[in-house]
């Protein structure tokens, strides 16, 4: 497979009725890091759209209207389509309220013991995948800063002992994070770079928070206005 015909499957599948990927494409995506990333990219904004159209409960209002247009319609059968119309319309309205509502308002994070959790949450997957590596550096934090719509800096870690193996896109609890995977002491170790605007909580720029959480070690700070998280 080459990157014409995997958009052409990527733009035409249906994950509704069908989630399986032909091998030709897993394995076109294991060496094509553009490929890979508009996979993950679809991937999530499918997740998105999917929790975005969960059922919701209608108002007791709109329910009532429903029963009341139904019991006076001359033919119990069908409604008036001035009825139906309208009926379309308020359901859409809802619909919008929903999406709209889901998308301008992220999650965001609560407290830093809480991105405690979700990294090492997020670690323990054991995921090493990677989109791109240090030889494609560039590239790659250009692609994170475009997707996560914020200036994706990576801080300054070799005197420290990290060694740099390479980044993609990653959704630590509900939110999209840029993550990278160092080696140390022949460990891999987890780092994720997060746009300050994600937490609803004030934090001093260089201020760090340490934290154990099931026997790995956290070490957050703010720098760059963006949040650093490396689980050790």
């Amino acid at each position: 497979m080459n990157c014409k015909k995997f958009e052409a499957w990527l733009s035409t599948r249906d994950t509704r009725f069908d989630d399986t990927m032909p091998h030709t494409t897993s394995d076109h995506i294991k060496d094509c890091p553009q490929c890979r990333d508009a996979f993950e990219a679809d991937n999530l904004l499918e997740t998105q759209i999917k929790k975005t159209l969960t059922p919701e409960k209608l108002p007791k209002e709109l329910t009532a209207r429903i029963d009341s247009a139904l019991d006076h319609s001359g033919d119990s059968s069908f409604m008036t389509l001035k009825k139906v119309t309208a009926l379309v319309a308020g359901l859409s309205i809802i619909l919008a309220i929903v999406y709209l509502g889901y998308f301008n308002n992220p999650a965001k994070f609560q407290n830093l013991q809480q991105l405690s959790q979700k990294a090492v949450a997020k670690h323990l997957e054991g995921d090493w995948h990677i989109s791109f590596d240090i030889s494609d550096i560039n590239q790659g934090l250009d692609m994170l800063s475009k997707e996560l719509k914020f200036n994706v800096i990576l801080p300054d870690l070799k005197a420290e002992g990290y060694a740099l193996l390479g980044g993609r896109l990653c959704i630590v609890g509900n939110c999209r994070t840029a993550y990278f995977i160092y080696k140390k002491d022949k460990k891999t170790r987890s780092l994720f770079i997060m746009d300050y605007d994600l937490f609803e909580f004030q934090m001093a720029d260089g201020s760090r928070f340490n934290n154990v959480v099931k026997g790995y070690q956290t070490n957050i700070w703010k720098e760059n206005s963006q949040v650093y998280a490396m689980v050790d």
